[in-house]
Order: C-alpha cells, then sequence, then structure tokens
C-alpha cells in the first residue's frame, strides 16, 4: 500500500474516502469539525443525530461525503483513551479494515489533533495494519476478487512525505511478524524458520543457526529438553546487525520465545483452542522482524535478535514432570509443569545472548495464561531490572503506539520456587504466577533487562474491528524503536 502526504484541506481533498476521527470531547462539534461538517452540508451531524454512528457503541459508519469532492466520509470512533500514537495508529487501522472489500482505493485520513511525528507514524503503521488479510497466507480460493479489494493508497494529511517513507519500512516489518506467527505449524516448524531467517543475509546481517549438536555442547539443556520429544529438533536462530561488532560497550540483544507449537507437552493442554498455539512463536517472530526493519532503518544499530525454536510435544522421548535439568548457567531446574516451557528457552537463550555481549536485554514471550486475563487484549505486561531501562522500552512503546504495563518483579517470591532436587523448579503455585515466571526467568539475566508477556495482547481469538483473528504483530515496533533509540546514544540504564 502507498503512503502519501498532503498538506491539502481536508474540506477539498481528493479521494474516494474522507476518514475523520469523531473523539469523545466532540459534544458539541469543535471548530475544525463543525467547518468540516457545514462545508459538507451537515452529513456528519445527521448521520449522528439519526444514531448512525455513536461513540459508545460505533467504531466506524460509512456515509455520502455530502457536498465535499470525496464519495464518502468515514466517521471513526477516536478511541478514547488519550492523545498521540497509540490512539492514532488504532484509529488509522480500523478506518482501513473498514473498507476492506469496499472498491475505495484511495483513502484520506484527517487526524485534526496536528499530530507530531510519531503520532504520524503509528497512524501509517496502523493504516497498513488494517489492509491486513491472514486469508491471503494460504489463498483461500472461495474469497471473490470483490472479497480481496483493499485501500490500495492512504493520504494523510499535514503528515511529512521522508517519515511516512520510514513509517512503511515499520508497517512491512509488522506485517512480515504477522506472517510468521500465523504460519501453521506444518509448514514453520524450527528449521523452516532458519531457513526463512537466511534472508535477512540480503539486508546486511549476520544469521548464526545453532543445532543441537552445538546446544548441547553449550550446556542448554533447559532448551533442549523442551524439544527432545518433537520430530522437528529444536534450534536456536542470532541475527546480529552489521552495527552489532561495532557496538563497544554497548549492546541489545532481544529475544524472543519461538515455541512453532505449543501441545504443552506431557502436561497436555485442554483441546479447546490448542490451535492458537501456532501463535506461541510470536515473540519470536516480534525480535526477528525487529531485527529485519532496524537492518533496513539503521544497519549501524548495535542490536542482535535471538530466537530459541522449538516444539513442545508430548511423546515417548519427551520432557516429563520430575525430570531435573542444568541450564547453560550452571543452575540446574526441577520441571514441575512441561506447559510452563516458554521460561525455559528464554533462560538459556537469554544467558546466550550475555555470552555474545549483550549489555541489555530485552525478552518478548507469549508466556502466561494470566496475563491475558489480568490484561486482555489491549496491553502488554512488563517486568523491569532496573526500572529506568524498562522506562526506556516503555517510552520506545508510547512512541509507536503499543500499550505496556509496569508488574513489579517481586523477587521475595523466589523462595516459593525452592526444590529439594534442584535449584529452582519452573512452576510454581498459580496465585501470583504472572510475577513468579519473571522471578525464575530473573535468575538466567545478569544484565539490565525487561521482559515481555504478550500472551493476551499478540493474537486476536475472533475478528474486531481493529484487527481480524490471528496475530497483531505486537512488540516489533517497540523493539525497533528501541533499537534506534539505542543506536542514537539516547539515555541507556
Amino acid at each position: 500500500m502507498r503512503l502519501r502526504a498532503e498538506a491539502t484541506d481536508p474540506a477539498s481533498v481528493e479521494a474516494n474516502v474522507l476518514a475523520v476521527p469523531i473523539y469523545k470531547e466532540d459534544e458539541p462539534f469543535g471548530e475544525d469539525l463543525a467547518n468540516l461538517d457545514a462545508t459538507a452540508g451537515g452529513v456528519i451531524r445527521q448521520a449522528i443525530d439519526f444514531g448512525r454512528f455513536n461513540i459508545l457503541e460505533d467504531y466506524f459508519a460509512l456515509i455520502d461525503g455530502g457536498d465535499l469532492p470525496v464519495e464518502h466520509i468515514l466517521i471513526v470512533n477516536g478511541i478514547r483513551r488519550g492523545r498521540g500514537p497509540w490512539r492514532a495508529r488504532r484509529m488509522a487501522g480500523v478506518a482501513t479494515r473498514a473498507l476492506q472489500g469496499k472498491g475505495a482505493a484511495r483513502m484520506a485520513l484527517w487526524l485534526r489533533d496536528g499530530e507530531d511525528a510519531d503520532g504520524f507514524a503509528a497512524a501509517a503503521v496502523g493504516a497498513v495494519a488494517g489492509t491486513y488479510r491472514p486469508m491471503d497466507l494460504y489463498g483461500r480460493t472461495r474469497d471473490t476478487d470483490a472479497m480481496k479489494r483493499i485501500v490500495e493508497e492512504v493520504v494523510l494529511l499535514g503528515a511529512d512525505q521522508a517519515e511516512l517513507d520510514r513509517a512503511s519500512i515499520m508497517a512491512d516489518g509488522v506485517a512480515w511478524c504477522r506472517d510468521l506467527s500465523n504460519r501453521a505449524s506444518n509448514d514453520l516448524y524450527p528449521e523452516k524458520m532458519a531457513e526463512e531467517v537466511r534472508a535477512l543475509e540480503a539486508d546486511g546481517c549476520t544469521v548464526e543457526v545453532l543445532h543441537v549438536p552445538e546446544m548441547r555442547q553449550l550446556g542448554m539443556n533447559a532448551l533442549l529438553g523442551v524439544g527432545q520429544g518433537a520430530e522437528h529438533p529444536p534450534v536456536l536462530i542470532a541475527v546480529k546487525l552489521p552495527g552489532w561488532a561495532a557496538g563497544g560497550d554497548r549492546k541489545l540483544a532481544i529475544v524472543g520465545k519461538g515455541v512453532c507449537f505449543d501441545s504443552g507437552g506431557i502436561s497436555l493442554k485442554p483441546a479447546d483452542k490448542m490451535d492458537e498455539m501456532k501463535h506461541d512463536k510470536s515473540g519470536a517472530a516480534a525480535v526477528l522482524s525487529a531485527a529485519r526493519t532496524l537492518a533496513r532503518l539503521n544497519p549501524n544499530a548495535p542490536v542482535m535478535a535471538v530466537a530459541p525454536m522449538v516444539e513442545n510435544m508430548p511423546g515417548g522421548r519427551a520432557q516429563r514432570p520430575g525430570d531435573v535439568v542444568k541450564a547453560m548457567n550452571g543452575k540446574t531446574i526441577e520441571i514441575t509443569n512441561t506447559d510452563a516451557e516458554g521460561r525455559l528457552i528464554l533462560a538459556d537463550a537469554l544467558h546466550w545472548a550475555e555470552t555474545q555481549g549483550a549489555t541489555h536485554l530485552v525478552d518478548v514471550a507469549t508466556l502466561t495464561g494470566v496475563a491475558a486475563m489480568a490484561f486482555g487484549e489491549l496491553v502488554s505486561a512488563y517486568f523491569a531490572k532496573p526500572g529506568d531501562w524498562g522506562d526506556q522500552v516503555k517510552a520506545a512503546a508510547d512512541a509507536t503506539g503499543e500499550w505496556l504495563w509496569e508488574m513489579p518483579l517481586a523477587t521475595e517470591y523466589r523462595t516459593q520456587l525452592d526444590t529439594p532436587y534442584a535449584d529452582i523448579v519452573n512452576s510454581g503455585s498459580r496465585d501470583g504466577s504472572l510475577i513468579k515466571s519473571a522471578v525464575f526467568i530473573h535468575e538466567f539475566v545478569t544484565r539490565p533487562w525487561v521482559h515481555l508477556d504478550v500472551a493476551g495482547t499478540a493474537w486476536m481469538a475472533a475478528d474486531k474491528a481493529t484487527f481480524p483473528k490471528g496475530a497483531v504483530g505486537v512488540a516489533m515496533t517497540t523493539l525497533v524503536r528501541l533499537g534506534l533509540d539505542f543506536a542514537a546514544g539516547e539515555q541507556v540504564a
């Protein structure tokens, strides 16, 4: 999709559709909206008064363009959470998604708020994301040509074209991230993911793949134990940007949980919604896509993406509850629940990243169901040590329109993970389990570190006005912005 910047007045822009946000505070209409509505012949007010759009109930309403040169006006709910990138991104995504299958080739978006560069960039990413069709991944044959129509060009009124060009690269990265997460487990398994990532060498990246013998020699038994019951062996993928080698004493490693399918292993999950467990590689998809995007925006960023890739399957060779493994850092782990596998692969991957010279770490994982229950589909939980490193990660999320919320790293719970048989158990009691999962991972890092639990935000279980069913591409833009800030030498904890 093309992104274009224009300084045109919204009342005179030429497009099939003009998307106009309505905010909660627009009662009565502000001067800007009142002037546009007057030029249009009052069609926006008429639609609201008639009940075609209610800000408390509707995400959008498509109405006639009235006296404007556009064919239609798309009234878009301005989303209640504050001004800025988060609202701009979601609003733009709702707008282009609403027009799927409608034959509107060119949409103009008027943000009204006089957004800054971050706001316009977030809107651009959201607009492209709204055209994403997961059904195109495998070529669903029942779709007609009309159903496949999407917005081909978005005009952002008041934006800067250079910024939109960069945002287009970011948006392409989000789409690739969603594709990786959405791909079926029989199509994208650990070795296949490694093959896909080899393409990043064309962007100047160094791609290193560790197979079972190399990981065994390094002592990555926590990671290997998770994958030992699967037909497809585990791999660890590392993508180093050209700037990694020159990073000196400041190097950022982004580590993503890559479980290509998570049956739960011997601690088998319920059958209901187990098909969604192909998305348990969303963390890996995020970090690999971020590396790809950073290589195109600033290859000098001192960043490495690490993706431990496994399948967690039951079977005669599978890891069992009660087994004890020794992680790469030498600590022993008693396996009390084979469905608490993500923290095991992260333990070895994070430690390995430190041995490669990482001075700062961020991991992204669809780790705990309780994160989804606590925060739902909008907010990702994060833990940080030290806090100012967490503040920088959150600032990167805010700038790109993603919503993070800090949780306490209550290391006081560490004693509840004690066991007579090893240094630590991989799963404690359910109470406080969101925090305890982070406390577990904390045992395997020694550098500034942030843990993002995206179990609730990585994919949609059903179609929504904001996203179709499937992967969202969560955390990818946060990681890219963090990498750009890191490369720019902005304050680092």
